[in-house]
């Protein structure tokens, strides 16, 4: 199952029992789809970068769980129809991870053919 990192700003405004109503909701999706939640980070209430729906604040909450590709479309209608959401994006870690590795694969590439063009250019250098 793909590893997935899912991050949510919920509405500061809400009751301690509306926030953890909302988040047991989500975590009954992943779990209902046959997933794991691996990790949780809880940052509480920070100050937004840009008011969303009037509001200067939120609260960050922060969560990596494996679950099958299932998940994705009741995760999404959740987050999207309840208002106590304000924003959330939910990533493929597995697909990150191996895009990360593919660019460093292709810097160290070019390095390594830098070097060799370096130590090309001086051998022939010294030979004269």
């Amino acid at each position: 199952m793909p590893l997935y990192e899912l991050g949510v700003i919920l509405d500061p405004e809400a009751t301690p029992d509306q926030e953890s109503a909302g988040l047991e909701r989500l975590e009954k999706i992943i779990s209902d789809a046959g997933g794991e939640i691996v990790k949780k980070d809880a940052w509480g209430r920070r100050r937004l970068a840009y008011p969303i729906n009037k509001r200067s604040h939120g609260v960050y909450h922060f969560w990596q769980f494996e679950a099958p590709g299932e998940v994705q479309e009741p995760l999404a209608f959740e987050l999207k129809t309840n208002d106590l959401f304000m924003r959330n994006l939910v990533l493929n870690l597995d697909r990150e991870l191996r895009r990360k590795r593919k660019i460093e694969r292709q810097v160290q590439a070019k390095a390594a053919k830098k070097a060799a063009a370096r130590e090309a250019a001086a051998g022939s250098g010294t030979e004269g």
